[in-house]
């Protein structure tokens, strides 16, 4: 069986074609949705935390992010003093599923 220049280009095209749909599936297109940036300067230990869900269709969106992250951050600070809490949604795009993550940080007194 002998093949072609034209069938070689034809498969080429499909395999560069199927390797960025992939390459788009896998990698996902990040969007910061919504942050708060608030005042740094007390004093204390930084810590930081965060939260985790998938939602899908962008109809149906992970519920208690927030007091999860929140919760996961004073869960790092003894004395449950946090001052200058910052909290950033980051939002990962899938075509079907998408990928919440919230990230907390303060400041441990």
């Amino acid at each position: 069986m002998r093949i072609t220049i034209a069938t070689m280009k034809r498969l080429n095209s499909i395999l560069v074609a199927a390797m960025l749909a992939g390459c788009a599936l896998t990698y996902g297109c990040v969007f910061v949705q919504s942050s708060a940036i608030a005042d740094r300067s007390g004093a204390g230990n930084p810590i930081s935390a965060n939260a985790s869900d998938l939602g899908y269709l962008h109809l149906i969106a992970p519920q208690g992010l927030t007091q999860t992250a929140l919760s996961n951050l004073l869960s790092n600070c003894a004395t449950g003093k946090v001052s200058g809490v910052t909290t950033e949604l980051q939002v990962r795009d899938f075509f079907i599923v998408q990928s919440y993550n919230v990230s907390v940080t303060g400041t441990c007194s």
